[in-house]
């Protein structure tokens, strides 16, 4: 058997830039995505301190959720929109406070 140490076959450079592609194509839709940060507003802060997820979307929703608002607030939250991926469920998987500036 011939010594096949040291050699690069053409299998291995194939493999090596399946890889880097795969790295290349995590890191550009890394950098692309959208950052989906919520404002430090009262109503939203008050979402940080609640444990349970169910709890939290409740009061999310309750702002968000797309239904006119009982108590006729001059402030409307924008509802959520009908395409969203996680509807109904786990806001805070995706949402978080803004990053606080320096």
């Amino acid at each position: 058997m011939a010594d096949v140490k040291g050699k690069i076959k053409a299998r291995d450079i194939q493999f090596f830039l399946f890889v880097v592609a795969v790295v290349a194509v995590l890191a550009v839709l890394s950098l692309t995505g959208k950052e989906r940060f919520i404002g430090r507003t009262a109503a939203h802060l008050s979402v940080v301190a609640i444990e349970e997820n169910a709890q939290a979307d409740a009061v999310c929703l309750s702002c968000h959720g797309g239904k006119p608002s009982a108590s006729g607030a001059a402030v409307q939250a924008p509802p959520m929109p009908e395409n969203h991926p996680l509807r109904k469920k786990n806001c805070r998987q995706c949402h978080r406070l803004e990053r606080k500036k320096s």
